[in-house]
């Protein structure tokens, strides 16, 4: 993989796959319980066929999701318990890098250097598991709101050269997810 957009995006949405997958599932269990109501409005929407393919589509969805999650999971398990660490706090938990720096009782530039090292290890370790770039985009095109976590990665990789505490496209991507989230939930 020739950079680390594709680590920083997966790292970003992990926490939000599990919300996503519930929704999913209430989104699945709602449609099944509606399909039961038949009047002349909605005999094409609710329609065997029609309600049977919705609920596939979506559980292979989840499927993909829960397996997303499983692939980051291992990825930081094969890889350095402090970089895994740091990754975690930073991406995951959403933690400022002052804060973290201060944790490891280490300086801001120390901890950006660590930042990147972990990015490329876990990179690393998405590769040894087979997981390059391009699998990843054919994996997850049709996850909008993880694909335009990656595109505003891969944006803010081209504007500068030090984005690894872009407090403001982190907000960004986080705010985009959430929509996403309120998106499904709302189905």
């Amino acid at each position: 993989m020739d950079n680390n957009n594709w680590s920083k995006t997966l790292l970003g949405v992990y926490r939000y796959l599990p919300r996503v997958t519930y929704a999913i599932d209430k989104i699945v269990k709602t449609r099944a319980y509606n399909s039961s109501y038949m009047s002349t409005n909605n005999m094409a929407f609710n329609n065997v066929l029609n309600v049977a393919n919705t609920i596939l589509d979506l559980t292979e969805r989840k499927i993909s999701l829960i397996n997303l999650k499983l692939i980051i999971e291992k990825a930081l398990h094969s890889m350095d318990r402090n970089l895994a660490r740091i990754l975690i706090l930073k991406f995951i938990d959403g933690k400022k890098s002052s804060d973290i720096a201060d944790m490891f009782k280490m300086c801001l530039r120390t901890f950006f250097r660590k930042v990147n090292l972990a990015l490329d290890s876990f990179t690393k370790a998405l590769c040894r598991m087979n997981y390059t770039k391009d699998k990843l985009q054919n994996m997850l095109k049709n996850e909008k709101w993880i694909m335009e976590t990656y595109n505003k990665y891969e944006k803010e990789t081209s504007n500068t050269e030090n984005f690894a505490d872009s407090y403001e496209l982190h907000t960004q991507i986080q705010n985009s997810i959430i929509m996403e989230f309120k998106k499904v939930s709302a189905f």
